[in-house]
């Protein structure tokens, strides 16, 4: 991109200023939650520098709590307020210069302002619906919606999940199967990652000795994983052998045509100079035509095995080449293979951890749930809101208008009928 004018730069200018001080006013008319609101990961974050289009960037918060931005690579974001994180880019991305194209194709460097660099929320987390509702489950979020509008959005309420499975006890024992199912599920992926790492390491398990360490025998999907680890990495072995002896194969046959060019070159040499003296001797009448002609076909053919033995060695070292190239696009593509497993593989272990700190999280609620159930003529639901505060869930009772904000899990309860021995 050209460098800018300084009248056109100035109203640039004075725009971003405006977009930077413009979520001030929205931070006055905010509640208290969305002024202490932090990012988190499902957020998606779109970073933009005025007069640089090509540095716009608009990613989701990973599980680790990273997004990419450009000229700066993986940066933590989570837990940040977007007032916070846009100071936080600004001393990232200050001082920076960028190389931009020009429409008339010319390079020119473009020096970043801070007050150029913005920062807003694109997309927000989703908020649950949990309990008496038709359809529960993940809901995309609005802004300013009231728990009446994501009610409405998940169907209604439904009274009858309570006599198709939302008792609490009920939900309890599910809740412990499926703890139980997770945690069987997160120890295998475990020994994925552990298996991958080990293959990545090239770290064979045969051999080794827990002993004294005070770990437990391997259980059965970790020795399935072992086991795998092994013949990995011994097929690993035994490629990377075949193609080592493939490599020198060749050099031996390289050194050998070598070789044979010398005592072929040593040879045309020594046959040139016997051509030339018999031709010097042919004009002092010493020798006979027939004679040369005879000197100059055995030069002829040692000429063309010479040429012949050229070609072949220059298609042994191509050969060569070729080898080499192909014993490390192996390892290199079975190291961008096992890094690409590795990562998916972590990720799915710390979706399951989190899966299993959600259903622990949940089965904590149910227990109190269970113990509060009493008698409530009331037509109105219950409505309780747990909303993520650092590493814990606070819970507070809400209204049908009570504002939701984004990871918001709410949980609708229609009253119970209980019934009572009479006498």
């Amino acid at each position: 991109m050209p460098l800018l004018f300084p009248s056109v730069r100035s109203s640039l200018l004075s725009f971003a200023r405006l977009i930077a001080i413009f979520p001030a006013f929205l931070v006055v008319e905010a509640s208290d939650a969305w002024a202490s609101y932090v990012v988190a990961p499902g957020d998606v974050l779109e970073i933009s520098v005025v007069g640089l289009p090509e540095l716009r960037q608009r990613a989701t918060v990973n599980m680790e709590g990273q997004i990419p931005v450009p000229l700066v690579g993986l940066m933590n974001v989570a837990g940040f307020s977007l007032s916070d994180l846009q100071g936080k880019l600004r001393n990232e991305l200050t001082n920076k210069t960028v190389r931009s194209r020009a429409p008339d194709g010319s390079e020119r460097a473009v020096y970043i302002y801070p007050e150029e660099i913005t920062v807003t929320i694109a997309e927000h987390r989703p908020i649950y619906m949990n309990g008496d509702v038709a359809k529960p489950g993940e809901l995309p979020y609005r802004t300013r919606i009231t728990i009446r509008q994501a009610i409405a959005l998940a169907g209604g309420l439904d009274v009858m999940r309570f006599r198709s499975g939302g008792d609490p006890r009920l939900q309890e024992v599910d809740l412990q199967a499926e703890g139980r199912l997770l945690q069987s599920d997160y120890l295998r992926q475990q020994a994925i990652v552990s298996r991958i790492s080990g293959e990545l390491n090239g770290t064979p398990s045969k051999g080794q000795s827990d002993a004294g360490s005070g770990r437990q025998d391997p259980t059965k999907t970790q020795r399935a994983q072992m086991e795998q680890r092994d013949i990995a990495l011994d097929d690993y072995k035994k490629e990377v052998a075949s193609l080592g002896r493939s490599i020198e194969q060749t050099q031996s046959q390289i050194a050998t045509l070598g070789r044979l060019r010398e005592e072929l070159l040593q040879t045309y040499q020594q046959q040139a100079a016997e051509v030339a003296r018999l031709k010097s001797n042919l004009e002092k009448g010493l020798t006979s035509i027939a004679r040369i002609s005879e000197e100059q076909r055995a030069l002829t053919f040692v000429s063309e095995r010479l040429l012949q033995t050229e070609a072949n060695l220059t298609i042994a070292r191509r050969g060569e080449e070729e080898q080499k190239r192909q014993l490390q696009r192996a390892d290199d593509q079975r190291r961008l293979r096992l890094v690409r497993e590795l990562e998916e593989a972590e990720n799915r272990l710390g979706e399951i951890r989190t899966r299993i700190q959600a259903a622990g999280d949940k089965l904590l609620y149910v227990g109190s749930m269970k113990s509060r159930l009493q008698e409530n003529s009331a037509d109105k639901p219950n409505l309780e809101v747990f909303r993520k505060n650092g590493n814990t869930w606070d819970g507070f009772n809400a209204e049908f208008d009570t504002e939701l904000m984004p990871g918001d899990v709410v949980e609708v309860m229609l009253p119970r009928e209980v019934f009572k021995a009479t006498d």
